[in-house]
């Protein structure tokens, strides 16, 4: 039986009908009971998965420092952001500083800088 077969035989007991004989069930027919009815359906047409809520910045800050990454890893980077970080490397922070600064990995602080044109890729471990 493949399926279809096996979805054609469910929709017949979900609509109350003997898939052998085409006959209608008895109404004292487990089959015509709204419990197992909704389920059958249920089967057939099973709800859509939703996405996950989306976390907060909170969420995924407190989720960064349980697993031991910096507070603001994964996080995007905010224009406001952005002008602090270039701000502070152009008033001659270090990388270490603003790893620490703004709380992202060195990679994350360095590929941002090599964005904005601050600082060459060769420049960046």
């Amino acid at each position: 039986m493949n399926l279809d077969e096996a979805r054609e035989v469910v929709m017949l007991l979900a609509d109350g009908v003997d898939p052998l004989t085409g006959e209608v069930l008895p109404d004292r027919s487990p089959y015509n009971d709204p419990k197992v009815i909704r389920a059958l359906f249920t089967i057939l047409n099973p709800p859509k998965d939703k996405k996950p809520a989306k976390k907060t910045r909170e969420q995924k800050q407190q989720e960064n420092v349980a697993a031991g990454r910096p507070r603001n890893a994964g996080l995007p980077w905010t224009e406001d952001l952005k002008e602090e970080l270039a701000q502070k490397f152009m008033s001659g922070a270090s990388v270490d500083e603003l790893v620490r600064y703004f709380e992202r990995t060195k990679g994350a602080i360095q590929y941002e800088l090599v964005k904005q044109g601050l600082i060459e890729e060769s420049e960046a471990e």
